[in-house]
C-alpha cells in the first residue's frame, strides 16, 4: 500500500546538527552572549525557536535582538554547504520507486530550505516543499495546512519523519503516525519519552512507518497516530487550520 511521508528536515534529511550549533553561537556572539556546546543546545532546544533564544540569555528577546538573531542566522548557515545525511538520496530514490508519495515540511526559512533542497538535487522527489514564510512557531500550527495543500487521498496513510518532539507533537495533533530519528537536535532520551518509535536511521525509520501504517488491525488515522507523552512545556499545541491551502508561516 503505498503511503505518503512528511520529512522534517532540519536534522533528519540534512545532516546538519553542527552547522546548526554554530550558527546559533554566531547569532549569541552577535547578542553578546557566550557560546554554548552540542549538550546544551540539545538540552535547551524548543520551538517555537525565539523561546529558545530566550533560554539560552535568561531574559526574553526585544523585537530588535530578534530581527538581528534571525538575520545573523540566516547569513551564516547561507555560507555553509548543505549536506545530506548519509544514505538519504539513495532512499529518497528507492521510496520514490516504490510508489510512495513524499513531502518536506520545515522550520527552516523558505528560502534557504528551497536553495538547499534543488542545491542537492532532491526536489523532483517531492510533491511538496515548504519552509517558514513567515512568525515564528511550531510544526503543529502548520502541518494540517501542509496536509491540505498536498490534497493526499484519504486512502493514503501518512507518516512523518522528523528528529524532534516537536514533529511527534505536530504529528499526533494531526492525527497521523510518526517516527522519530535520533542523531538530530533533541537528546535520544527525550524522544524515548514520547512513546513514538525512535530509530537511530532513516531507513529504519522508513521500515517503522510503512510497517506501522499497512498493518491491517489500525482502523483510523486516530489509531495510526498512536499515543503520545511527550516532555513538553505546557500541552501540545493545537493545529491551526486555514482556509487557504498554502501554510501562513512555518
Amino acid at each position: 500500500m503505498p503511503i505518503h511521508i512528511v520529512w522534517d528536515w532540519n536534522g533528519t534529511l540534512k545532516d546538519d546538527r553542527t552547522d546548526l550549533l554554530d550558527a546559533v553561537n554566531h547569532t549569541l556572539y552577535g547578542l553578546n552572549t557566550p557560546p554554548i556546546d552540542l549538550h546544551t543546545y540539545q538540552a535547551k532546544h524548543i520551538v517555537p525557536i525565539r523561546r529558545f533564544y530566550d533560554r539560552l540569555l535568561n531574559q526574553p528577546l526585544s523585537e530588535r535582538e530578534w530581527a538581528q538573531a534571525q538575520k545573523d542566522f540566516a547569513a551564516f548557515l547561507r555560507d555553509r554547504p548543505a549536506r545530506l545525511r548519509s544514505g538519504a538520496h539513495q532512499l529518497l530514490a528507492h521510496t520514490h520507486g516504490l510508489g510512495h508519495s513524499q513531502s518536506v515540511l520545515s522550520l527552516y526559512p523558505e528560502e534557504l530550505l528551497r536553495t538547499e533542497v534543488d542545491q542537492l538535487g532532491i526536489a523532483g522527489f517531492f510533491t511538496r516543499i515548504d519552509g517558514r514564510r513567515g512568525s515564528d512557531g511550531t510544526k503543529a500550527d502548520v502541518l494540517t495546512e501542509h496536509l491540505q495543500a498536498l490534497a493526499v487521498p484519504p486512502s493514503r496513510p501518512v507518516l512523518l519523519i522528523g528528529d524532534t518532539l516537536d514533529d511527534g507533537v505536530a504529528a499526533h495533533a494531526a492525527g497521523i503516525h510518526a517516527v522519530l530519528h535520533t542523531g538530530g537536535l533533541e537528546p535520544t532520551q527525550r524522544l524515548r519519552s514520547s512513546d513514538l518509535p525512535v530509530v537511530e536511521t532513516l531507513d529504519a525509520a522508513v521500515a517503522a512507518g510503512i510497517h506501522h501504517l499497512t498493518a491491517p488491525d489500525l482502523p483510523s488515522a486516530v489509531a495510526r497516530a498512536g499515543p503520545l507523552n511527550p516532555v513538553h512545556p505546557g500541552p501540545p499545541p493545537t493545529p491551526a487550520v486555514g482556509n487557504s491551502p498554502t501554510p501562513r508561516s512555518l
